[in-house]
């Protein structure tokens, strides 16, 4: 597996990225409905436009097997092919975000089980919760943090 961050070809990789967010949330919101999942595609396509660091893994043929946006020390987005999952691409990517650009900040849908028990195992805390997320949806926020919370 190669983490590469993301410079000058992101737009072209854009269409991957996004289609490999929605397999992903495919399988890991059950609690999204597939009219909601397509009306948050722009939102997530602007989002991995605009942030700050993109950082990508890969299989050695280029191969996308994972993706995770980080901005003033959070994790904004960490999302894996599902064909991956559980081969520790997930958590390469995270421990590259902790130990090597400092993040320490983590939003989880409360929903997805699976990501907060991904995420406590791999050393981070519940600090707060929002009864909606950023626009305002009744999907509950758990704000994590890294180490002692």
């Amino acid at each position: 597996m190669i983490l590469e961050k993301v410079t000058e070809k992101r737009r072209q990789m854009l269409s991957d990225i996004v289609k490999l967010w929605e397999d992903s949330v495919r399988k890991t919101h059950t609690f999204l409905s597939e009219e909601e999942i397509i009306k948050l595609r722009p939102l997530v396509s602007l989002a991995v436009k605009k942030v700050e660091m993109l950082l990508i893994a890969k299989e050695e043929n280029g191969t996308l097997m994972g993706f995770m946006g980080i901005e003033n020390q959070k994790i904004e987005m960490l999302f894996v092919c599902p064909a991956f999952f559980g081969k520790g691409i997930g958590k390469a990517l995270l421990l590259s975000a902790v130990e090597q650009y400092d993040a320490i900040f983590v939003d989880v849908n409360e929903q997805n089980s699976k990501a907060l028990e991904f995420y406590k195992r791999n050393g981070f805390s519940v600090i707060s919760r929002s009864k909606t997320d950023r626009a305002g949806n009744p999907f509950p926020i758990l704000h994590m943090k890294w180490g002692k919370a």
